[in-house]
């Protein structure tokens, strides 16, 4: 079959990812993208020399469909059944072969296809104190699976960026590897590590006067940037990089720039500092900028020979601490990134744009950039950086487009967190306890004992489990347990169970709980138990599905007998009693899901977008209450601070204000039946009566007093050891240049690491 010669990304549809259906469509398919389908072959285990018997084992055929001079080679292999450990053992077979692959694994229906990029990596291991050994090469299967029938646009946005445009089979890996980054990102246009709030980009920008303004002049701009020089700027100099790319861009984004680093020099400065246009006042933001690709997040002296031991997550940490600007760039032409100086998190929150393959997204003919570009151009143009006078509550201040958005998704999290807790407190909460008291009805009788000493354990089992249910929905949400890998965390995850269960119940509030009757019944707890097995996986570790131990007793499931702190006993309660399929549904539903001011109906909660602080203030919320069993007919009142919950006849009797149910929601009076579980405090107050963390202005106070003159005192006694690490660390980088510039091969650069470790 012919290769095709392209130069701009292929669009891809969802019939077309239909259709590839056997190995004949899936050749046609890399043929079309681009790629020499001339050397199709068949192979055997035999002829790959593989031999290890639980990797054969499975195998029903395999096939070479593309070949790049042995450099880059697409291998189709179709198997019984796709599973994250046979996937890991066919990686192996490939881990000395020259050459880069992708690899197709499908079972025989072709239902879904994941597409496996081999990675190679060199881990070293430290030994003895300055020595290094350099152990054999690893890799690394990234894995990006697509169901053939219900493709993702997400999906056909990363198999767009398969096809081969690079001038060698090397240059087109790399593009590969830059795809399945895209892959992981945290939406589809953008990737946001909680900087701002996903719900806030996605929704709340697109009604700003902003996102109606015409983005074609600069995206033709930039399209003339991209198209050009990129592609020689791969292990160039930096120096480069900054008059063939990052200044044109600052230039076609309106900025006034002024280089402040000269290239190849320590971090100490910022590359650029950028203005507003003929206004020389305070920087808007400061600027980094490394060379093509190079690693972000880590050290990388593959791709930057001007400062390869630098973590530029961490530079820029430390200068935007100096206050030169509110916010900070950081690129390596590739992509681009967002730094806030007000956020808690400096290191880890930032928002991320893929440039180049945002503009890869057009053609020559291209008129009506991709909606992708918005999400670049409306965060990273000068006007989004310019402070305007604008009204805040009703209070006049000085904010960017940027702090506009970052104030936005911060009044969003604050107003999420308290419907959340309003909900946990009212609903959540109270269908998690109802579903163990059905529970241990059902086993021990109609009558069984349901003292208040019981259920205080049924209060601690119950509170244990919401934790447990937050903690999971926060971490996967942030991408700290392997959600995205469909084989593997994702088929026992908590998104998986939750998503089915909203599926069920449908979109629409008032609607939700007929349709979850329908779907779930009180006998059941299939759900429970589900939920019960990933505790155990995350207490244990599971390297079946890539999840290591978790070192906490929050998620403990099987406590030593002597064991009898207050986590164990809440481990037992939970072991030994269920919440019905019914009630769980109903709980984890309002815990997840939210409805949309806007449109109304129900919408993912932005887990990420909720500090821990917030998650926590539900938790400790919680902790001055108790759980009741209504005993007979109940009013919710008006009482002097809070609602109150008291006997439907004494409310009459008193004439006490019984609470009506909003228009929305039916109208009616607020009554609890017979037999109803509610929360209430000794007090008889239904709700928390406010928050139950420490401010954060007084936080830092309490630290700077009493931490920071610890801290500054232990700073001091080692400043002089620190004087001296600093003058070998120099030293050091001096000899290295003086290697470099004789023709000499330099140092082994991880002996920099061990320069002052005896601190």
């Amino acid at each position: 079959m012919e290769m095709v010669d392209i130069h701009w990304d292929r669009d891809i549809d969802r019939r077309e990812i239909q259709q590839l259906s056997n190995a004949d469509a899936i050749t046609a398919f890399f043929a079309r993208l681009g790629y020499n389908t001339d050397a199709r072959i068949e192979h055997t285990p035999a002829t790959l020399r593989i031999d290890a018997q639980g990797v054969i084992r499975p195998i029903e055929a395999i096939e070479r469909i593309a070949n790049h001079d042995d450099a880059l080679q697409v291998m189709l292999f179709v198997v019984k059944s796709v599973t994250v450990s046979h996937t890991r053992e066919l990686a192996r077979q490939f881990r000395n072969r020259y050459g880069n692959f992708l690899l197709v694994l499908t079972t025989p229906d072709y239902d879904r296809l994941d597409f496996v990029l081999l990675e190679r990596y060199n881990p070293v291991q430290k030994s003895k104190p300055g020595s290094m050994k350099l152990q054999e090469a690893r890799i690394r299967p990234r894995v990006l699976t697509v169901s053939r029938r219900d493709p993702t646009r997400q999906h056909l946005r990363v198999l767009r960026r398969f096809t081969y445009t690079e001038g060698d089979p090397f240059a087109q890996f790399y593009k590969l590897r830059s795809a399945y980054d895209v892959a992981e990102w945290s939406e589809e246009f953008f990737n946001n590590r909680a900087l701002f709030s996903d719900y806030y980009l996605k929704e709340r920008l697109r009604e700003t006067p902003a996102w109606g303004e015409d983005p074609k002049p600069a995206y033709q701009d930039l399209v003339g940037v991209y198209a050009g020089p990129v592609k020689d700027l791969r292990g160039k100099p930096v120096s480069e990089a900054r008059d063939k790319l990052f200044e044109p861009v600052f230039k076609k984004l309106g900025f006034d720039f002024e280089p402040v680093r000269a290239a190849g020099s320590g971090h100490t400065e910022p590359d650029y500092l950028l203005r507003a246009p003929g206004n020389g006042k305070r920087p808007l933001a400061l600027a980094l900028v490394y060379s093509w690709d190079r690693s972000l997040d880590m050290k990388d002296d593959e791709r930057d020979g001007d400062s390869p031991e630098e973590v530029p997550g961490a530079v820029v940490i430390s200068l935007l601490e100096k206050n030169l600007a509110p916010w900070a760039v950081v690129t390596n032409g590739k992509l681009w990134r967002l730094y806030s100086q007000h956020t808690h998190s400096r290191a880890t929150n930032y928002y991320e744009i893929d440039l180049e393959e945002v503009m890869a997204q057009g053609t020559p003919s291209t008129s009506d950039p991709a909606e992708s570009f918005r999400y670049f151009w409306l965060l990273f143009r000068s006007g989004a950086f310019i402070q305007h006078d604008i009204l805040i509550d009703g209070e006049a201040r000085k904010a960017s487009f940027l702090d506009q958005l970052l104030l936005g998704s911060e009044a969003y999290a604050r107003e999420l967190g308290e419907r959340l807790k309003e909900r946990t407190f009212v609903d959540i909460f109270p269908h998690l306890a109802k579903g163990f008291i059905e529970h241990m009805r059902a086993r021990e009788g109609e009558h069984a004992d349901l003292t208040q000493e019981r259920l205080d354990q049924v209060f601690q089992g119950t509170l244990t489990l919401l934790y447990r249910l937050l903690f999971l929905l926060y971490a996967e949400s942030r991408d700290l347990l392997p959600v995205r890998e469909e084989r593997g965390y994702f088929e026992v995850s908590l998104t998986r169970l939750k998503d089915e269960i909203a599926r069920a119940a449908g979109p629409l509030d008032d609607q939700r709980d007929m349709a979850l009757e329908n779907a779930h019944d009180s006998t059941s707890c299939a759900l429970y138990e589900r939920f019960m097995n990933l505790c155990r996986i995350v207490e244990n570790g599971d390297e079946g599905v890539n999840v290591p131990v978790y070192n906490g007793g929050l998620f403990m499931t099987t406590p030593d007998d002597s064991d009898d702190t207050p986590e164990a006993q809440n481990a037992r309660f939970l072991q030994q009693y269920k919440v019905p399929d019914l009630h769980f549904a109903k709980a984890l539903d309002r815990l997840a899901r939210d409805e949309d001011p806007k449109r109304l109906d129900l919408v993912p909660i932005d887990f990420k977008s909720l500090g821990v602080r917030q998650l926590g203030s539900i938790y400790e919320g919680l902790l001055e209450f108790k759980l009741r069993i209504a005993p007979t007919k109940m009013a919710i009142v008006k009482g002097k601070k809070s609602e109150q919950i008291i006997p439907y006849t004494e409310a009459a009797k008193t004439k006490s204000r019984i609470l009506t149910h909003k228009k929305a929601d039916g109208g009616g009076e607020r009554v609890l039946p017979r037999g109803a579980v509610y929360l209430e405090n000794d007090k008889g107050e239904r709700k928390a009566t406010g928050s139950y963390y420490t401010p954060d202005h007084i936080v830092k106070y309490i630290v700077e007093h009493t931490v920071g003159p610890v801290l500054q005192a232990k700073f001091e006694a080692l400043r002089p050891k620190l004087r001296q690490a600093e003058k070998l660390r120099k030293a050091f980088d001096k000899k290295q240049e003086g290697l470099k510039s004789a023709g000499l091969r330099p140092e082994a650069s991880a002996k920099a690491d061990l320069i002052g470790r005896e601190l």
